[in-house]
C-alpha cells in the first residue's frame, strides 16, 4: 500500500503536468491543521459526554428535582430576590474559576436545593463551560454506604464505587441536606454523627479539597460543628460570609 507521503507526491506531479503547481509543504500543513481540529473536536465530544454521564449519576430521590432552573424560583419578596441574586453570583463565580465552599442554610422548604440545582443546570447549559457537575443527597449516599457496610453485596459495592468516583472527579458538587442523615433535632439537642458516618464524610471532604462545593443544610453552622469533627467542618464549610446564603421566608412546599 502506498504511503500517504508517496501518494501526495504522485498527486502533485500529476497536477504539475496539467500546469497546476502546488507546494507539498502547504498540503502537509493543511493536513496537520485538519487533524488537529478533528482531534480537538473529538476531545470536546468526549468531555461533553463525560459531563453528562457524571450529572446523570447524581444521587437524588426524585429525578424531577434535577430539572429546576433559576426561573422556577419565586421572588415575591426582597429577601427571595436577594437569595436568587446571591445564587446567580455564586454560579458565575464558579464558572469563572472559583474552587471554594458555599453554604446554603435555612429551614426545610425554603428553596435551598432548588437554587443549588439551578446553579448546576446553569453551568450545564453553557456551551463553552467544561465543568462537570454532580448532585448528591447525603442521606442517600450514607444509606448506600451502610448497605455495603452491612451486606457486602457486590452490586451495591459497584454502585458505591461509581458514586465515589463521580464525587472525587466532578468539578462542582452539591451535597444536599447535610445533617439530616444524622439527626432531625436542632439547637443544643443535636446528636453527634456516628463514627462511621464521620469517617465517610471525612473521605468525601478529602476528595473535595480545592474544588467547588455547595452544601445545603437545615442546620446552623454551630449545630454542624456539634455534629462533626472539626476537620470535616474545616474542609466542607465556608468561613467567607459572601459564600453563605441564609434562606428565610415561608415553606415553599406548603404554599
Amino acid at each position: 500500500m502506498e504511503s500517504m507521503g508517496f501518494a501526495i507526491d504522485q498527486m502533485v506531479k500529476q497536477l504539475a503536468k496539467k500546469g497546476i503547481n502546488i507546494d507539498p509543504s502547504n498540503i502537509d500543513d493543511d493536513r496537520e491543521k485538519l487533524q488537529e481540529q478533528e482531534s480537538i473536536r473529538f476531545t470536546k465530544q468526549l468531555h461533553q459526554s463525560e459531563r453528562k454521564r457524571i450529572f446523570k449519576s447524581s444521587l437524588v430521590s426524585d429525578p424531577d428535582d434535577l430539572k429546576t432552573v433559576f426561573d422556577d424560583f419565586d421572588t415575591d419578596t426582597p429577601e427571595l430576590q436577594r437569595e436568587l441574586l446571591q445564587a446567580k453570583k455564586i454560579g458565575k463565580d464558579i464558572y469563572l474559576g472559583s474552587k471554594e465552599n458555599y453554604l446554603f442554610s435555612g429551614d426545610p422548604g425554603r428553596g435551598k436545593t432548588m437554587l443549588a440545582v439551578s446553579i448546576l443546570n446553569a453551568l450545564n447549559s453553557i456551551q463553552s463551560c467544561e465543568l462537570s457537575c454532580l448532585f448528591v443527597s447525603v442521606e442517600m449516599f450514607m444509606n448506600l454506604e451502610w448497605t455495603v457496610y452491612k451486606n457486602n453485596n457486590s452490586w451495591d459495592k459497584d454502585e458505591l464505587y461509581k458514586a465515589e468516583q463521580c464525587i472525587r472527579k466532578c468539578d462542582v458538587l452539591v451535597l444536599d441536606d447535610l445533617g439530616s442523615e444524622t439527626t432531625f433535632k436542632t439547637g443544643s439537642a443535636v446528636d453527634q454523627s456516628t463514627k462511621h458516618k464521620q469517617e465517610v464524610l471525612f473521605r468525601i471532604a478529602d476528595y473535595r479539597k480545592s474544588k467547588a462545593n455547595i452544601i445545603t443544610t437545615n442546620n446552623t453552622t454551630n449545630e454542624l460543628q456539634s455534629m462533626y469533627h472539626p476537620k470535616i467542618v474545616s474542609r466542607l464549610l465556608t468561613r467567607d460570609p459572601t459564600h453563605f446564603i441564609q434562606f428565610v421566608g415561608k415553606d415553599k412546599r406548603r404554599s
